[in-house]
């Protein structure tokens, strides 16, 4: 073998170690990106206790972090709205529907096994406002589910 073509081989070589390297790197330091197994369950027993239906005006599934906050706002027509409630976890979640500070809002209890609904009804004009905070130690699942249920 001529010396050139030993230096060939042996770049070729090195190159290929290299690929492997950064495949092996990149694969093992890739975020995951599925939802843990708990989370999974806890989204899938909160959409059917509460489900989508057809006459919804809106409705989503949240996963809060311990001492996490979301904001929801959307355009409504106006008029009378059923809200229904559930949380998967432990503590409770705090839900606020209106946009000043002087409302301390709805608690909503968590429950590992068998979550229970929280319903009750709100007159909206216009928009619907919500602010979900987490007085949790760990993540919990919220689901709620808007519904129209009469005009003014």
């Amino acid at each position: 073998m001529t010396r050139e073509r030993a230096q060939g081989v042996t770049l070729y070589a090195l190159a290929l170690l290299l690929a492997l390297a950064g495949g092996f790197w990149f694969v093992r330091t890739a975020p995951d990106t599925g939802e843990a197994e708990g989370i999974a369950e806890a989204r899938r027993t909160l959409e059917a206790l509460l489900p989508d239906v057809p006459v919804q005006a809106e409705a989503e599934t949240l996963v809060l972090g311990a001492g996490g906050h979301e904001e929801r706002n959307t355009a409504v027509r106006s008029g009378s709205y059923a809200i229904a409630l559930a949380c998967v976890g432990e503590g409770q979640l705090r839900v606020r529907l209106s946009t000043t500070s002087d409302d301390s809002g709805r608690a909503v209890r968590c429950a590992r096994e068998r979550p229970q609904t929280v319903e009750f009804t709100v007159a909206l004009a216009e928009a619907f406002y919500m602010v979900v905070s987490a007085e949790t130690r760990e993540p919990s699942v919220f689901r709620w589910r808007l519904i129209r249920s009469g005009s003014y």
